[in-house]
C-alpha cells in the first residue's frame, strides 16, 4: 500500500497540471490544481459540463490521488 507523503502534494499537482495541459481541451489550461493528502482540488472556468467532467477524468487515476474535488465552474 502506498502512503501519501506532504513531499507527495507538489508532484501530484504538477502531473495533473501536465495532462490538463496536454489534453486536446485548449481551456483545460486554465484550470488549477492544489493537493493536501492526496485530494485533489480542480479550479477554474470552463466551457461545458462535458469539459468538467474531462477535467477530473484527466486527473482522476493520478498515482496518489484519493479523491478529486472538481470545483470548476461553467460558463
Amino acid at each position: 500500500m502506498h502512503m501519501l507523503t506532504v513531499m507527495d502534494a507538489p508532484a501530484i499537482v504538477a502531473m495533473a497540471m501536465e495532462r490538463l495541459r496536454d489534453s486536446p481541451y485548449k481551456a483545460m489550461r486554465r484550470i488549477s490544481c492544489e493537493c493536501e493528502h492526496g485530494i485533489l482540488f480542480l479550479r477554474g472556468r470552463l466551457f461545458s459540463f462535458h469539459e468538467k467532467q474531462v477535467a477530473q477524468e484527466t486527473v482522476a487515476r493520478i498515482d496518489g490521488v484519493t479523491q478529486v474535488v472538481n470545483e470548476v465552474e461553467v460558463d
